[in-house]
């Protein structure tokens, strides 16, 4: 978790010195002329969007950091910069503060995501098999965290069938998905049970890249 609140308060900071890179942009607007934005436009645009995308990311686009920024940061005025700046240092204040929840999906993400580019480098060096079997270990874990987040009762016994089971019919994801899974988890079943002929290298590329995407989606 450490690695990576580090990395997203070292992004906050890079925002806040280029809010004030943009800000230094200011040029007045001609005389008699009122509410025209007065900094650089492309500038301005560039850091609202780098930094509405961070705090979705980091705190969700219901949260109020993201409502305060949507609400306060419009147009390219020193005045809306000086709001953004104020609500990125909330932001990184609460960070530092462990007030947020949402960074624990981060870790979670960037976990999955550490052994799924594990699994593609033994297929890629010919261990078909073992990425398979590695695949499918994440996409189990994937799925008890899924249930966990939507306080779906999970046992020590359920396997990706029964986990595909209990949250599809909680609709957190729909039938199509569900039995995109339960293909999965025949490879997987192949994998662990020795029938490696029943497969081929291709097939647990496709898996990788599908699982890689569910979870994203759905974590």
């Amino acid at each position: 978790m450490k690695q990576v609140k580090e990395k997203i308060i070292e992004r906050i900071d890079q925002l806040l010195q280029k809010a004030e890179r943009v800000k230094a942009t200011y040029t007045p607007n001609p005389p008699n002329v009122i509410g025209f934005p007065t900094l650089d436009e492309d500038a301005f645009l560039e850091w609202k969007s780098n930094t509405e995308q961070l705090i979705t990311l980091v705190a969700g686009a219901n949260s109020v950091y993201h409502k305060n920024f949507i609400e306060s940061v419009k147009r390219g005025h020193r005045g809306h910069v000086d709001s953004g700046i104020g609500i990125l240092r909330a932001l990184k204040e609460d960070l530092q503060g462990g007030f947020l929840d949402n960074i624990k999906g981060l870790v979670i993400a960037e976990v999955f995501a550490d052994f799924l580019d594990m699994a593609s480098h033994l297929l890629e060096s010919g261990y078909k098999d073992s990425a398979a079997s590695l695949v499918g270990a994440v996409l189990e874990d994937g799925l008890r965290k899924i249930a966990t987040k939507h306080n779906i009762q999970v046992k020590n016994n359920d396997d990706i069938g029964s986990l595909n089971t209990k949250i599809a019919d909680q609709d957190i994801y729909n039938r199509l998905a569900q039995r995109q899974i339960q293909t999965w988890k025949a490879l997987r079943d192949s994998a662990d049970h020795g029938k490696f002929n029943e497969y081929k290298a291709e097939d647990v590329e496709d898996v990788l890249n599908g699982v890689r995407r569910f979870l994203t989606e759905q974590l």
